[in-house]
């Protein structure tokens, strides 16, 4: 039986630590592989990635006037929680 899968939460901020709403979130590196896909943050600018392996993730954060930014990101347990500060 497959275990419960890991959970990425985040905040995506400016460079003042104001929420970035519609920023385009997705992976670029994962220890397993997975789908092309991306998600926008919410209005407060957070987002929720599932990870279905523990190890190392890189994910990629592009708000068009924010630019954008990679963060590494290791996941063991149940998840772990990151905040992304964008701005040019």
């Amino acid at each position: 039986m497959e275990g419960v899968m890991a959970l990425i939460s985040g905040k995506v901020v400016d460079r003042e630590g104001k929420p970035v709403t519609g920023a385009r979130v997705m992976f670029t590196r994962s220890p397993v592989p997975l789908p092309d896909t991306a998600l926008l943050t919410g209005d407060d600018g957070t987002f929720t990635l599932s990870v279905p392996a523990n190890g190392s993730y890189e994910i990629l954060t592009i708000a068009d006037e924010q630019g954008e930014r990679r963060t590494a990101v290791e996941v063991s347990g149940d998840g772990q929680e990151i905040e992304v500060r964008l701005g040019k």
